[in-house]
This record gives C-alpha cells, structure tokens and sequence, in this order.
C-alpha cells in the first residue's frame, strides 16, 4: 500500500509541472497580446516607467496579491528593487479584455512566474483566480504601493470586510 501511495504522488507531482508548463505555454501568446509592450519580451520592464517582472516579489512571492495586481492594476508610483516606476498600469481587463476570462489569467501569471528567470513551481489555476475576482469584485480603484506592501492575508482580508 505505501508503494502505491508513493506511486500516486509521483505522477500527481509529474502531471501538476505538466499542468503549470502548459498554462505557461498557452499564457506566453497572453502575454505577447497584452503584457509585452511595457514590461518588454524580456520581463525587463521599462526603466523609470515600467517595472521589470523577473525575479521581483511583486511577481513571484503572494499569488493572491499577483493575481490581485492583474484584475484592477496599480495607481501611483511603484518602487521595485530600489528603482521608481511612475507610469501606474490600469485595470488590465478593461485595457485588454482576453484578461476577462479566468483562464487567460492564470495563464499569462503562470507564463510571467516561470519566465525571465523566475522558477515558481505552484500553478495559478483559473478557480483561484475566480476566487480572487469575487474576493475583489467591489473594488473599483487601482491598488496604490502601500496598499501592496501591506497586502492583507485571506483570512485578514475576509474578517476587515
């Protein structure tokens, strides 16, 4: 029984990279559609516009928050690595409505967390994005930076309502 239990959890690990590869491949023609103009082919971003996506925590740390930034965009200057950003970037779905759809979401942020350096190995999945819609739903202004850095935890978020 234990041998199965091991067998079990080595094709659930084996199909979940699979899963996560291939939202990142689907999520890579999501990012040259919607992404790609600001924060470049290299996730390298802008300098002073732009802020870059590899290797940042605003990419790769929090998915809740991530996914956050990605349905209502950011207002206001952003600091990232030492670096100020100033251009904002506005609510992505209105600019580009293919991020409307759940999937496409957890696609493209699936594509940026496992590209340009980044090695994120948990997959967004389009429920988890869903959920983060309904969470945020009321929401009708951009986050600012201090918002982000103070960015609450689901079970802060859902008791402050």
């Amino acid at each position: 029984m234990k041998h199965i239990a091991i067998i079990l959890a080595a094709l659930t690990a084996a199909s979940f990279a699979e899963d996560i590869k291939a939202s990142a491949d689907r999520g890579k023609m999501v990012y040259m559609q919607t992404c790609m103009a600001c924060h470049q082919l290299t996730g390298a971003g802008i300098p002073g516009a732009f802020p870059p996506l590899a290797k940042v925590d605003y990419t790769i740390g929090d998915a809740r928050r991530v996914v956050a930034i990605t349905l209502k965009g950011i207002v206001g200057p952003l600091t990232v690595d030492g670096k100020t950003y100033v251009t904002g970037m506005p609510q992505p779905d209105l600019t580009f409505p293919i991020l409307k759809e759940d999937k496409n979401v957890a696609d493209v942020l699936n594509y940026v967390r496992t590209s340009f350096g980044n090695d994120v190995k948990e997959a967004i999945t389009p429920e988890f994005v869903a959920e983060v819609r309904k969470e945020f739903a009321d929401r009708k202004t951009q986050w600012t930076e201090a918002e982000l850095k103070a960015f609450p935890a689901k079970a802060a978020a859902t008791e402050a309502k």
